[in-house]
This record gives C-alpha cells, sequence and structure tokens, in this order.
C-alpha cells in the first residue's frame, strides 16, 4: 500500500505520516502535497493507492480535486469539524479523522478500510453543501478570566500572534479563542470569511477597500481600522480577487 498525505501545516503532516509509519511499517509514504496545484499534479502522473486529506488547503478546499480529475483509490480526510458536520461524510460513506489526529482512531479507521472495498467517488458538491449547512455561527472566547460567546457575523478579523489567537470584533474589542487559525478557517462560511495569509482571516463585511501593493499583492484597508499589515499574499492573491467576485461559486 502506498499512501499520500495532503496537508498544508508541515508539523500536522508530519506527525500523521509518523503514526501511520509506527502502524504501518510496510506501507510506502509517497510525501506529503500542501496545494489543490500540486496535489492534482502529483495525482495525474503517479498511481496511489490511499490519499489522506485534509479539507482546507493554502490555495483552496481539497474538494476540488476530485471534482476536477478522477481518482479512484480511498480517501481518509482529516478535518476540525464537529460532530453535526461529520454527518456529511457518514452519509456518503467517505473515512474521516477529527483533528488532532487520534493514534487509536487512525488504527480503527485504517482497519476499516481494510476490510471493506472503498471508492473515492462521491457527490462531491453534495457534501460541499451539506458541510457549509454546519458552519459556526458563534465562538466561544476568553475576555480577561471570564468566558462570552462572540456571533461570526460580528467578527471583523481572526489573527495569529505567537502561539495564540485573537478575535477582533467590530467593536474593536479583541478576545482570546483556544484555536488555532486552520481550524478556524474550516469552521468558518467562506461565502464570507477568507484566509488571506499565514496570520490573518478576514470578513468580507468589514472590507472598506483594496489598494494595489507590491508584487502583485493587495493591501486591505477594514474596519474598525487595524494596525495590522493587511496584505493578501502572493500565492492567495488571485484566489481572493475571484472570491471577491462570486465568492468562488462554492
Amino acid at each position: 500500500m502506498n499512501y499520500l498525505i495532503l496537508e498544508d501545516e508541515q508539523w500536522a503532516a508530519e506527525r500523521l505520516a509518523s503514526i501511520i509509519s509506527e502502524l504501518k511499517p510496510q506501507w510506502q509514504f509517497l510525501g506529503i502535497r500542501d496545494s489543490i496545484k500540486s496535489a492534482k499534479a502529483f495525482l495525474i502522473a503517479n498511481e496511489v493507492d490511499l490519499i489522506f486529506v485534509d479539507i482546507n488547503l493554502g490555495d483552496g478546499l481539497s474538494f476540488s480535486i476530485f471534482q476536477e480529475i478522477e481518482v479512484n483509490c480511498p480517501l481518509i480526510f482529516t478535518t476540525a469539524y464537529d460532530q453535526y458536520a461529520i454527518k456529511a461524510f457518514k452519509l456518503n460513506s467517505i473515512d474521516y479523522l477529527l483533528k488532532p489526529i487520534n493514534k487509536e482512531e487512525l488504527s480503527t479507521a485504517i482497519k476499516k478500510l481494510e476490510t471493506k472495498s472503498a471508492s473515492a467517488v462521491s457527490d462531491w458538491q453534495k457534501i460541499l453543501n451539506a458541510l457549509k449547512n454546519n458552519y459556526k455561527e458563534r465562538f466561544l472566547v476568553s475576555t480577561g478570566e471570564r468566558l462570552k460567546t462572540i456571533n461570526s457575523s460580528d467578527i471583523s478579523y481572526i489573527f495569529a500572534q505567537g502561539k495564540h489567537c485573537f478575535i477582533r470584533d467590530n467593536m474593536a474589542k479583541e478576545y482570546l479563542i483556544d484555536r488555532n487559525l486552520k481550524d478556524l478557517i474550516e469552521q468558518l462560511n467562506p461565502r464570507y470569511f477568507f484566509q488571506i495569509n499565514r496570520q490573518i482571516i478576514v470578513n468580507l463585511n468589514y472590507i472598506e477597500e483594496m489598494q494595489t501593493y507590491s508584487k502583485s499583492r493587495l493591501k486591505i484597508i477594514i474596519r474598525p481600522p487595524s494596525a495590522l499589515d493587511m496584505i493578501v499574499s502572493v500565492e492567495r492573491s488571485s484566489r481572493f480577487k475571484a472570491w471577491l467576485e462570486d465568492d468562488l461559486k462554492a
């Protein structure tokens, strides 16, 4: 069995590969692909027996890979979606692992895979729509020693600082949230939220304007005003522009 990992966080991919190696040392590891573009190129040129797939890659949702090219091997998704959204996978007979990856759960998924005939064929748009119906409407955040909820619609942007993530709301108040950007972007509705670089997620409803910036990048002016440099990274700029025009029709 040779397997591929699609994951844009290096440490997460390496941890997953390490656990798989412990469970199945005889399997052949084909490597890590961290984007839709690189994954499609690899899958077109290579035979793969099993793919571990992160839902949210740096350049979009991984579902688009299987909508655009034919992949006939089994898939095991890794996801930060909560239990309510998982039904989308169950209804389509797709295996999944809830992050953070647990060795025992991974072992169970592999055993399940080995005892059935699995297929990558599925209605990806149906799955995507089901997941969209489960995007979070509010989050639990910390304010001093107290906890409170904040509605997703009231979030202006989210940013990472060191090992912590903070939400800034439409009243310019900041709150610590016990999640990372990777998990948050999966749980926010992509019609309104976009991760413009490795540190910042913005809400479309609070973007005042965009300005051209060096190296074909864009600078965002957001409301309420922010001291952060809201720069859309080079690799995300084209997708960001498409998102502004039609929400990527996803």
